[in-house]
């Protein structure tokens, strides 16, 4: 009898390399497969994401030209209404300012007002003119220390220079002894109160040497030529 197993076996071990390569193309198939799902899933993901993206970044309303106005009129009546504060509160600060440097300076003078008042019961009850110039120097003195405890100087001028921001001259007049454009002598002093000038100093100026009688009548004479030139000329245009 013959023995047909061996040939069964080797029909199946011919078979079963086809097998396998079946297998195997069918795993990377589905391999395959999984790999386009997943990779369709994250496309699509990635497209609904981007278009989620828009409508995060949506801007808010823009506001209408009523909403504009009101808001410009709101901030225009907060910016006037503090204006009108700060402007309430400077003026009662200058007030407040004004009125203590009156009570200071008053303060100063009262001391002033004191001695005058003492020195005019003392002139009433004696007639010794002494006492009375004793009374009008204690005021004096009370009246500088008053002006330096203010900050108020008083302005030299003796033998000073004629200065026309701080002096005020009302006349000139010939000096042997002082020299031309000083100050002779004051009529009223001026004062100052820091840089700032309260008063002019009332003064005279020197005008120089005088001049002899020979040289006021030459100028005379040179004015009265000069004004005879002048009118023939004046009857020529004519």
């Amino acid at each position: 009898m013959k023995c047909e197993t061996p040939k069964k076996n080797a029909k199946m071990e011919d078979q079963h390399p086809d097998t396998e390569l079946e297998k195997d193309t069918k795993d990377t198939i589905i391999e395959k497969d999984t790999k386009d799902t997943i990779i369709e899933k994250d496309t699509k993901d990635s497209k609904d994401s981007k278009e989620t993206k828009p409508e995060e970044k949506e801007e808010p309303p823009k506001p209408t030209t009523e909403e504009l106005l009101a808001q410009a009129n709101d901030r225009y009546l907060r910016a006037r209404a503090d204006f009108e504060n700060y402007r309430k509160r400077m003026n009662r600060e200058f007030a407040e300012i004004r009125s203590n440097t009156k009570e200071q300076t008053i303060t100063e003078f009262l001391t002033v007002y004191d001695f005058f008042m003492l020195a005019i019961e003392a002139s009433e009850k004696t007639p010794d003119i002494t006492v009375i110039k004793q009374g009008m120097s204690m005021i004096l003195t009370e009246f500088k220390k008053t002006f330096e405890n203010l900050g108020v100087k008083t302005i030299n001028t003796e033998g000073k220079e004629f200065d026309p921001n701080i002096h005020d001259a009302v006349s000139q007049e010939p000096s042997e002894k002082v020299a031309e454009g000083k100050i002779i002598r004051q009529w009223k002093p001026g004062f100052k109160i820091g840089d700032k000038l309260l008063r002019p100093a009332t003064v005279v100026v020197s005008s120089g040497t005088p001049k002899k009688e020979a040289e006021i009548e030459a100028e005379k004479e040179a004015d009265s030529k000069e004004q005879t030139k002048e009118t023939p000329e004046k009857t020529e245009k004519k």
